[in-house]
């Protein structure tokens, strides 16, 4: 069990760090400052990530805090093209959470919402309680007309095992597309 909790938490998508990596490239002749930041943001980013590789959870500011350095480093990528919205109630950044239980959906809001995008991407991210559960909610618009990215669908199912392997229920993730919105809800058991 262990050690398949390991290898489900290590499926952080490394494309993201190719990308991070030749925009960086691209930056130090067009924009010296810009690619500066985004290395330090990438490092500050990957050092984060590591240190938390060895803990099974982490509180979920923690993971907030780590999600907002990936949505630093993709927003020098990508400019004006998202928005981070963060809804979340006091009580709920002390809960534990899986640790890089929320890195998938925020690469997947990028991958398959901003990329494919010609508008504006509101990323939001809720969090309450809901009867005997943490509901943590990741949304993010995404233009329905566009052709989608193929996506192997790793990032979610990697949560859902993690999630029923830790807790040993398995409906704690959902996923649903509404018109223009994609959404996926995790529950914590209290």
């Amino acid at each position: 069990k262990e050690a398949e909790l390991k290898s489900l938490k290590y499926q952080i998508n490394p494309h993201f760090i190719f990308n991070s990596l030749n925009s960086i490239s691209s930056l130090t002749l067009s924009d010296p400052k810009k690619a500066q930041d985004m290395t330090i943001k990438l490092s500050s980013f990957l050092r984060s990530t590591l240190s938390k590789n060895e803990k099974q959870k982490n509180k979920l500011s923690e993971e907030i805090n780590n999600a907002k350095l990936y949505l630093d480093i993709e927003k020098v990528r990508f400019d004006d093209k998202f928005d981070f919205v963060e809804e979340v109630q006091p009580a709920c950044k002390e809960m534990e959470v899986p640790s890089m239980i929320l890195q998938p959906l925020f690469e997947n809001a990028i991958k398959h919402g901003v990329y494919e995008s010609l508008e504006k991407v509101i990323i939001k991210m809720k969090c309450g309680m809901e009867k005997d559960y943490f509901k943590i909610t990741v949304e993010n618009t995404f233009d329905p007309e566009a052709i989608p990215r193929k996506g192997e669908g790793i990032g979610i199912k990697n949560i859902q095992n993690r999630l029923k392997l830790i807790y040993n229920q398995d409906n704690l993730a959902t996923a649903e597309k509404i018109g223009n919105l994609f959404r996926v809800n995790i529950y914590i058991p209290v």
